[in-house]
């Protein structure tokens, strides 16, 4: 079954009319065949941009999530390296008396508000630590 089509009367410069005969030649192709697929591909890129462009903005927002998600989980990484060491280091066979419990909670606390602080985008504090260094280039 043959399609429909409607013929155009198309002017086209000397040397875009040229180069349109040299490819039809060399490819053996008709000449309206090649400006019907070149006419269809201008119209498809016409229509996109809107595809593009909610593309785009689905990326940049699944970048600034991943972004997010690797500086949290490094956040959750030296937490954890810390309270493992804090309790190799002080909780193994030590008696627990007031002062112990003062000074664990004082340190708490202290990381408590680091970590808020940190999930809040601030700047992490510095740090002669190696592990800590090490963990923190790994962001």
């Amino acid at each position: 079954m043959k399609s429909t089509k409607t013929r155009h009367q198309l002017f086209l410069p000397e040397e875009m009319s040229r180069r349109l005969e040299h490819l039809a030649a060399s490819s053996g192709r008709a000449r309206s065949e090649i400006l019907v697929e070149a006419l269809d591909a201008w119209f498809n890129r016409r229509q996109a941009p809107k595809s593009d462009e909610a593309l785009g903005i689905r990326l940049t927002r699944i970048e600034r999530n991943t972004d997010w998600l690797r500086r949290n989980q490094a956040l959750v990484w030296e937490v954890l390296a810390r309270m493992v060491r804090h309790q190799l280091t002080t909780g193994a066979m030590t008696p627990v008396n007031a002062a112990a419990q003062a000074a664990g909670a004082k340190m708490f606390a202290e990381l408590i508000n680091e970590i808020a602080d940190r999930f809040a985008g601030k700047a992490a504090p510095a740090t002669d630590d190696p592990i800590t260094r090490k963990l923190r280039s790994l962001q």
